[in-house]
């Protein structure tokens, strides 16, 4: 199985620094962009047999319908609420400068995390890791970080290693604690030879690639235009000049 472990593209939520957590925070018209260069980088092998899963935010659900659309095999993402990002409580939507979010009431404590990335690993990418499906897993920063060392945990020791391309995160011989920048992606190739991950092999290949952001130049504003978000209504009716009514005729 080849595995993509991928963010979503720049939301509104991402440029005004606040903690989205749960909010459907909109892709702006740049973070658009970015998900158009990742499904085209995606879509190099479109004839392989893949499986898309999502988390059920819009900003994960458009970035994942964009790999499926540039495909072009008629594929559609899977929504899942297991791989929501981390919920905040009281600090949705506050700004990263007002406090810790360990300091917010109600927020997604580490244990509940790892409880549902636990149960789409054993679900839903077990079954698939003899497979040679090409699979793509679109959530959230921080949720992909429990999500990847909760599956590094489930392995036999020695069993993951690097390729040169893959960037180690860390000093010297430490373990590997990737990030994401949006539409980032980890790629990782995972064998097995009976679906238990005791005896998985995982390959790491690249870690936070960007490759496909090379030249793109940032888009200005928010959410940017009418065409990139379905809430947004168009002003050309408020602008649109009148028409003027037919003079009297004359007497």
């Amino acid at each position: 199985m080849r595995l993509f472990l991928i963010r979503h593209g720049e939301t509104v939520d991402n440029v005004a620094q606040v903690y989205a957590g749960s909010r459907d925070s909109a892709l702006t018209a740049h973070g658009v962009l970015q998900t158009r260069r990742l499904a085209t980088h995606l879509s190099g092998n479109p004839s392989s047999a893949a499986r898309v899963f999502s988390s059920d935010l819009q900003r994960a659900v458009k970035t994942a319908q964009a790999i499926c659309d540039a495909r072009a095999n008629g594929e559609e993402p899977l929504q899942l609420p297991q791989l929501r990002e981390k919920h905040f409580g009281t600090g949705e939507g506050a700004s990263f400068g007002a406090g810790r979010d360990h300091h917010h009431e109600g927020a997604e404590s580490p244990e509940d995390m790892r409880e549902r990335v636990g149960v789409f690993l054993q679900e839903r990418l077990l079954p698939l890791v003899s497979s040679s499906d090409h699979v793509y897993v679109v959530a959230h920063g921080i949720i992909l970080g429990v999500l990847f060392r909760h599956l590094r945990q489930q392995l036999s020791h020695g069993s993951m290693s690097f390729a040169p391309e893959a960037q180690r995160i860390g000093s010297p011989g430490s373990q590997l604690m990737p990030t994401w920048s949006n539409t980032g992606f980890l790629e990782a190739h995972l064998t097995s030879a009976d679906t238990k991950w005791s005896s998985t092999k995982v390959h790491i290949l690249r870690v936070n690639s960007v490759d496909h952001l090379q030249g793109l130049r940032k888009t200005r504003g928010g959410i940017g235009s009418a065409r990139f978000d379905d809430k947004q209504k168009t002003l050309t009716s408020f602008f649109a000049p009148k028409k003027r009514k037919r003079a009297d005729a004359d007497t």
